[in-house]
């Protein structure tokens, strides 16, 4: 990657910190983090655009760098300024995402039963053709049943079409992560608030949310915080990518847990779709 800093931007570095698909480094007191990606630079330049009309709500993404050619891509890396490096999100943040008016985008929007049909027909489809894993083939059909019943209860609990500024995966609370351009599109403004409450477990602020909320916005919210998006992420990227299966293991070892978080979830929003948990 260094490599390609020097290549396409005229930039050595020697200290420099590794993070996820990318590095970070800091040239003149400024941050700058270089990061893989599958786009292309149609698509980088309709994101830039994007970015420049919510950056005028004073929205702080970080900056697209141009390479030495005036493109935004560079051999399949793309480079930022970081606005916002050491910090971690909080609720203020989640709030300005959910002011950001983006109705615009509404002939876009594909809403999460639909999108989560497509993806279960495809892991389907890919665990049957292709999986030899027995961790995936014993697990798959406990998870698929979740999901469909999930889908189901959306597809007679419509949801409202009103959309913000939100993001395409949400699983760490880091600004750097949250204020990636890559990562942002145009959702249900509850969308994000699930995942923050799931991953900082405040049952406060979902208690709170629940008295605010209607009945529509509430089956949403609910279908948020139970859905196991982390297990479809995961057995994704083993049967395409052939990644470690470490996480799939953790998840599996945590089965328990998780039908103990769903009942508890059940409960508070008072709404049972999984006969096989035990109410308490």
């Amino acid at each position: 990657m260094k490599e390609i800093l020097k290549e396409y931007y005229d930039i050595d570095i020697k200290d420099y910190r590794e993070d996820k698909e990318g590095l970070i480094f800091q040239v003149g007191g400024i941050n700058y983090f270089l990061v893989k990606t599958f786009y292309d630079e149609t698509y980088l330049n309709e994101l830039f655009k994007i970015c420049n009309e919510v950056r005028k709500q004073k929205v702080r993404l970080h900056d697209f760098i141009r390479n030495k050619n005036n493109q935004l891509l560079s051999n399949g890396y793309v480079l930022f300024k970081i606005n916002g490096l050491i910090d971690n999100i909080d609720l203020s943040d989640i709030e300005i995402f959910n002011s950001i008016d983006c109705n615009k985008y509404l002939n876009e929007y594909i809403t999460m039963e639909d999108f989560w049909q497509n993806k279960i027909d495809y892991y389907e489809k890919q665990v049957s053709e292709l999986s030899d894993n027995k961790l995936i083939n014993h697990s798959f059909d406990y998870f698929i049943g979740i999901a469909e019943i999930i889908i189901l209860y959306l597809k007679k609990h419509p949801t409202k079409k009103e959309l913000c500024l939100s993001h395409k995966t949400l699983d760490a609370l880091r600004t750097i992560d949250y204020y990636n351009p890559l990562n942002i599109t145009f959702d249900l403004k509850l969308k994000d608030m699930a995942s923050y409450i799931r991953m900082t477990n405040n049952y406060d602020l979902l208690n709170d949310l629940l008295d605010k909320i209607d009945i529509v916005d509430k089956s949403y919210l609910f279908t948020r915080m139970i859905f196991p998006f982390k297990y479809f992420q995961i057995i994704g990227d083993m049967v395409v990518d052939k990644e470690e299966e470490k996480e799939l293991v953790d998840i599996l070892n945590k089965i328990k847990e998780y039908e103990t978080y769903v009942d508890r979830i059940q409960k508070m929003f008072g709404i049972y779709l999984f006969s096989w948990i035990k109410k308490e």
